[in-house]
């Protein structure tokens, strides 16, 4: 690999990384808080592989610059060729468009992570008061729903279908970024018989009540949701939680 491939090697992938800290596609990937860092590793990677360049053009306009190494066989070192696969995100960005983790990934999730917040605070007044799935499955669980008796609550996940029939309400969480995500889940009771099954990764928002019970085994404690409402939804900008 030439100075030159290196310096639009360098070039690509900030501007790749640049483009996709401008808009909201990061979103799938790593934590909004993540945003300023990428914007200055996209920008100093476009710097990186601009003066490159302009070293390369520095070197050739100097007549007695010697030239690249020779190994002894008639011809330089480019540097090593599997560098090339520093391309191989940039394909996956551009062509592949990989989407948020889903049903998919929230299927082998385990169920409740561990207790995030260990203080948990009243609900603000008014109903229906809009929780994370997160937050809900906290309060439902590690506080035995004793902030949500009684409140009505808005929560917004994806249609995890079940072996057995019916679908669950989930939505990944992530610390960082995607690579440590794991699923929030509840069991939504009370269903619409038009809404009873609905595809995998279908978006939607259910309005309603916290009711005791629901699966109470080791690392599988789904909260349930007594159905109110619900409606579909598009995907929202932030997927995780």
């Amino acid at each position: 690999m030439t100075k030159e491939i290196q310096g639009v090697v360098l070039t690509v992938l900030g501007i790749v990384v640049l483009r996709l800290a401008v808009g909201t596609a990061y979103l799938n990937y790593v934590k909004e808080s993540l945003r300023p860092w990428l914007l200055v590793s996209g920008a100093v990677l476009v710097v990186l592989g601009v003066l490159t360049f302009v070293d390369v053009v520095l070197r050739r306009s100097v007549p007695d610059e010697e030239p690249e190494s020779d190994d002894g066989h008639g011809h330089g070192h480019r540097g090593p060729r599997v560098a090339w696969l520093i391309f191989l995100p940039v394909v996956a960005v551009f062509v592949v468009a990989p989407p948020a983790l889903g049903a998919f990934s929230a299927a082998r999730s385990p169920a409740v992570p561990t207790l995030l917040n260990t203080s948990l605070p009243d609900l603000p007044a008014g109903d229906p008061v809009t929780l994370y799935l997160s937050d809900y499955v906290q309060r439902a669980v590690w506080d035995k729903g004793t902030t949500l008796t009684g409140r009505t609550v808005e929560l917004t996940g994806f249609v995890l279908p079940q072996p057995g029939g019916g679908w669950q309400l989930a939505r990944m969480q992530i610390t960082c970024c995607a690579a440590d995500a794991f699923a929030s889940k509840v069991q939504p009771v009370g269903l619409p018989a038009a809404d009873a099954d609905l595809p995998a990764n279908q978006w939607v928002t259910i309005r309603g009540r916290w009711v005791p019970g629901g699966s109470d085994g080791p690392g599988d404690e789904i909260p349930l949701v007594q159905v109110e409402s619900l409606q579909r939804v598009e995907q929202p900008e932030n997927p995780y939680d």
